[in-house]
C-alpha cells in the first residue's frame, strides 16, 4: 500500500475546504475499506482536520484492534515494530497519539464505535472513538509536512494489520485529493453508528473505571463547554441531545422524543450558540435558517422553500433545523399578512408530521416571545420553551473566562495578567447588564487595541478590560 497526496490538496486546504472525501478504496480481508476525509477553515490562522477510517471485514473486527492492543480488555497498548519509527504515546482510554516534532499530539489512532480503526486530527463527532479524546486540528502553515506524516501513518497502519494477520499487504496506490465523491453516502453508515455511542458506554462492564475526560475540543467545533452563564438553558439542551442520539430510548418507555425547542431571551445571550452546540454534540447536521432564506415576493414560494428545508433535513437525518428570529416568519396571524398564514400553516404541518424515527429536531429563537403565533407554542410542537436571559454576575464571570481562554488558545501563548479577586469585582461591576455578545466584544476590543498599537509582546492588564467595558457601556 502506498499513500500520497496531490499538491492541489494543500492549496485547497489553505483556502478553506468543506467536508470532503479525499480518497476511498476497497481492501481484502481482514479489512474491507479505507475512507479518508478532510476539511479546513482556511485563512492565516486556519486549521485542517483529517480522518481515515479502516473498516474491518465483519469477522475480523476484533483481530484488527488486537494488533494494537486495543479492545475492551487489552493487556497493554502495544506498538508494532514499524509504528515504532513514529513518536507515539498512549492516549486517554484506548488509543495512541502520534506526535509531531515538538512532542504535541499530531494524530490519534483509536477504535471507533463499531470496532473500526480511525486515524484522525480534529473533532469528528460521527467517527468518535468509544473512549478517549481527540488530537487537535493541524495549523495550515505546516500542512504539507502533516499530509506527508498522515500518508506515512496510513501506510504503517495498513501494513501492520496485514503482516500481523499473516496476510500480504495489498498492492494499492491511493492519492489523497479533492474528489467528487458524495460525503453523505460515505458517512451515512457511520452517522447511524454514532447514535449508539451512549448506549454502548452505558453497557460497559461495572468496575471498568470512569471514562477519561476528553481533550479540549477543536476551535472549529462548538460544544456546550463554549456556552457560559446559561446553566439552566444548557441543561435543557443537553437533555435534548438524547432525543437526537437515542430516540429509541423514548420508544422503550412508550413515549416520543420532543419535536421542537423554542429559545427566547434578549439579543446576544447565546441562543444560536446553544443550537450549534446541540447539533455538534449530537453529531447531527445543522441547518441554520433565517427569515431571508424563506420569504419571497412571489406567491407560494415561501411555503415551498420552507417545505424544502424540512424535506432536506429528513433526508440527511439526524439533523437539527434552527430558525433564527422565528417571530419574523411565524408572527401572530391575527395581525399578519396572508402570506404569514400560509407559512405558519406549512410550519405546523411539518412539526405535526415529524416522526420519532426521523431524527429531526426543530429549534427556534426569538427576542419577542409574545410575537410568535400561539399555535406553535402548544405541547406537541415546540415542546420546550427555554429562557436564555442576560447572565448573572457569576454567569458573566464564566463567559469572560471562556473568551479569555479562547484568545489564549488562538494565540498559542499567555495574553492576560492574572486577575485578582478585586480585579474581577471591578470588571464584573463594569459589565453589569451585558449580554454574552457584549462580553465577547469587550475582549475583542482589548485585543484589537494591542494590534493597533503594534505591540507583539506583553500582557493585558485588568484595567484595560474595565476601560473597554466602560466604553462599550457608554455607547449603549
Amino acid at each position: 500500500m502506498s499513500t500520497s497526496w496531490d499538491p492541489v490538496l494543500a492549496r485547497r486546504l489553505r483556502r478553506g475546504l468543506p467536508l470532503t472525501v479525499l480518497g476511498q478504496v476497497g481492501l481484502p480481508a481482514p479489512l474491507s475499506r479505507l475512507l479518508v476525509l478532510g476539511r479546513s477553515d482556511g485563512g492565516p490562522r486556519g486549521r485542517a482536520s483529517l480522518a481515515a477510517v479502516l473498516v474491518p471485514s465483519f469477522q475480523d473486527g476484533t483481530a484488527l484492534l488486537s494488533v494494537f492492543g486495543l479492545g475492551r480488555h487489552p493487556a497493554a497498548i502495544r506498538v508494532p515494530t514499524r509504528l515504532g519509527r513514529l513518536p507515539v504515546r498512549p492516549a486517554p482510554g484506548e488509543g495512541l497519539f502520534v506526535l509531531d516534532r515538538t512532542g504535541a499530539a499530531r494524530f490519534l489512532v483509536a477504535p471507533g464505535i463499531a470496532r473500526y480503526l480511525t486515524a484522525s486530527c480534529g473533532l469528528w463527532p460521527i467517527l468518535r472513538p468509544l473512549l478517549g479524546g481527540q488530537a487537535p486540528p493541524r495549523p495550515l502553515a505546516g500542512i504539507a509536512e502533516d499530509l506527508d506524516a498522515f500518508c506515512e501513518l496510513l501506510d504503517v497502519l495498513l501494513e501492520t494489520v496485514y503482516r500481523e494477520e499473516g496476510a500480504e499487504p495489498p498492492s494499492v496506490d491511493l492519492v489523497l485529493r479533492v474528489t467528487e465523491a458524495s460525503v453523505e453516502t460515505a458517512l451515512a453508515g457511520f452517522r447511524r453508528l454514532g447514535q449508539a455511542t451512549d448506549e454502548v458506554r452505558s453497557r460497559l462492564a461495572p468496575g471498568s473505571g470512569p471514562l477519561p475526560p476528553p481533550l479540549p475540543p477543536a476551535d472549529e467545533a462548538i460544544t456546550f463547554d463554549d456556552v457560559g452563564g446559561q446553566d439552566a438553558a444548557r441543561a435543557e439542551m443537553e437533555a435534548i441531545c438524547l432525543a437526537v442520539r437515542r430516540p429509541e430510548a423514548f420508544k422503550a418507555w412508550g413515549t416520543r422524543p420532543p419535536r421542537g425547542v423554542l429559545l427566547h431571551g434578549p439579543p446576544g445571550t447565546g441562543k444560536t450558540l446553544l443550537a450549534r452546540a446541540l447539533a455538534n454534540e449530537s453529531g447531527a447536521r445543522f441547518f441554520h435558517v433565517r427569515a431571508t432564506d424563506v420569504v419571497s415576493k412571489w406567491y407560494g414560494e415561501a411555503e415551498q422553500r420552507l417545505q424544502q428545508i424540512f424535506d432536506q433535513a429528513r433526508s440527511q437525518a439526524p439533523s437539527v433545523i434552527f430558525f433564527d428570529e422565528i417571530d419574523a416568519l411565524a408572527r401572530e396571524r391575527e395581525l399578519a399578512h396572508e402570506a404569514t398564514h400560509r407559512i405558519v400553516s406549512t410550519f405546523l404541518e411539518n412539526l405535526d408530521g415529524l416522526r420519532e424515527n426521523e431524527g429531526v429536531i426543530v429549534l427556534a429563537a426569538t427576542n419577542r416571545l409574545r410575537a410568535v403565533d400561539d399555535a406553535l407554542l402548544r405541547p406537541g410542537r415546540f415542546d420546550r420553551i427555554v429562557e436564555v436571559p442576560l447572565p448573572t454576575t457569576e454567569g458573566r464571570r464564566a463567559i469572560l473566562h471562556i473568551h479569555l481562554d479562547h484568545a489564549r488558545r488562538r494565540a498559542g501563548r499567555e495574553l492576560f495578567e492574572p486577575l485578582a479577586e478585586s480585579d474581577w469585582e471591578a470588571l464584573l461591576d463594569a459589565t453589569h447588564g451585558f449580554s454574552g455578545a457584549d462580553l465577547a466584544e469587550v475582549v475583542r476590543r482589548v485585543l484589537e487595541a494591542r494590534v493597533r498599537s503594534g505591540s507583539t509582546s506583553g500582557l493585558i492588564r485588568s484595567g484595560e478590560l474595565v476601560m473597554a467595558a466602560e466604553g462599550l457601556a457608554q455607547r449603549a
